[in-house]
C-alpha cells in the first residue's frame, strides 16, 4: 500500500521534534506524538510533549504545469506546564520550546526531500485555564505530486 506524502512529511517532522535532546544541543528534550483519535482522547498532555496536527490544505500562489501543488498546513502543540520546580520563567521555557522547534524544522526544509519548502508561520501561547499551557507553532510545507498520482512526489 502506498503511503501518502503528507503522511510522510509529517513522520519526518516527529522524527525531527525527537531529536531535540539536550544532547543534540537544544535547550530542552521534546517528544512528539501523532492523535489516532480526532477528540484527542488518546493524547495526554505532558510537559514537553509536541502533539503534531495535520490539518486542511492549501493551494499555493501560483501552480506547476502538469503537477498538483499543495501547502499541507500543520500545528504543533507544544505543552510547557507550569511548575513550582521549575528555575526559569514559563514565557523563557515556551521560548526556549519555540525557538528549539524552529531551528530543528530549518536544518532541512525539503522534510527529507518529500517538500519544496517548509514555511514557518506564526507562534501563538496557550493556556486552557486547567493548567495546561504551552505553545502553538503553525507550519506550511509546500509540496508537489504528480498531478494523476497523489503518491509520488516531484
Amino acid at each position: 500500500m502506498a503511503t501518502p506524502i503528507t503522511e510522510s512529511i509529517a513522520e519526518n517532522i516527529k522524527t525531527a521534534i525527537n531529536l531535540i535532546t539536550t544532547a543534540n544541543g537544544f535547550n530542552q528534550d521534546l517528544s512528539a506524538i501523532r492523535r489516532r483519535r480526532l477528540d484527542f482522547s488518546d493524547c495526554l498532555p505532558e510537559d514537553l510533549k509536541v502533539l503534531i496536527i495535520q490539518t486542511e490544505d492549501e493551494l499555493p500562489e501560483q501552480e506547476a504545469v502538469g503537477a498538483n501543488e499543495w501547502l499541507q498546513v500543520y500545528f504543533l502543540e507544544a505543552f510547557v506546564i507550569d511548575s513550582d520546580t521549575a528555575t526559569a520563567s514559563i514565557e523563557t521555557r515556551m521560548s526556549q520550546v519555540r525557538d528549539d522547534i524552529r531551528k530543528k524544522l530549518t536544518e532541512d526544509t525539503t522534510r527529507g526531500g518529500y517538500a519544496i519548502d517548509t514555511i514557518l508561520r506564526a507562534a501563538t501561547p496557550f493556556d486552557d485555564g486547567e493548567g495546561f499551557t504551552g505553545i502553538e507553532l503553525e507550519i506550511a510545507v509546500h509540496y508537489r505530486t504528480q498531478w494523476n498520482d497523489p503518491y509520488t512526489k516531484i
